[in-house]
């Protein structure tokens, strides 16, 4: 890589490592919402649960390519788990909204309602950092670069 592009990677890494408290208090809060009584047996906390965690699995997963970027690691294979990864966030990160509206219309509680507010709005933050997350992807791999490996990544699926 040369400097530029140097910067641009460091430029992400720096935007992953903002983001990385709302992802710690999104899990913080799913973690509370699983156990607390009022919501623990709501249908479909488990899969709240799991997209939950897969949306912090894609995050750990773009900072340790992003870290191996860094080393002679880089080539087209980390390029693809780079992208992949990434896409893992935005997917989950729509499950989850989906299936946290499912938990809220199946749980009456007002502590767990309460959570589930504060959830809702961690997703909001979380939305907002994944537009910056994705202009600092683009301005690395240049946008028409990381659209095509989007694409190559969704066929494969």
């Amino acid at each position: 890589m040369n400097h530029d592009e140097n910067e641009r990677l460091l430029d992400w890494w720096k935007t992953m490592e903002e983001a990385k408290p709302v992802v710690r208090r999104l899990m913080s809060l799913m973690t509370e919402l699983r156990l607390h009584p009022e919501s623990s047996h709501s249908t479909g906390m488990i899969l709240l649960y799991r997209a939950a965690s897969e949306v912090s699995y894609g995050y750990a997963g773009v900072r340790g390519c992003i870290r191996r970027a860094f080393t002679n690691e880089y080539g087209e294979p980390l390029r693809v788990n780079m992208v992949r990864c990434h896409s893992f966030v935005h997917k989950f990160s729509a499950d989850t909204k989906v299936l946290l509206k499912h938990v809220k219309a199946n749980t009456a509680g007002p502590h767990a309602q309460q959570i589930i507010i504060k959830l809702e709005e961690v997703l909001m933050e979380n939305d907002r950092f994944l537009i910056e997350i994705e202009e600092k992807a683009q301005a690395f791999f240049g946008k028409n670069t990381f659209m095509a490996l989007n694409e190559n990544i969704k066929q494969e699926e």
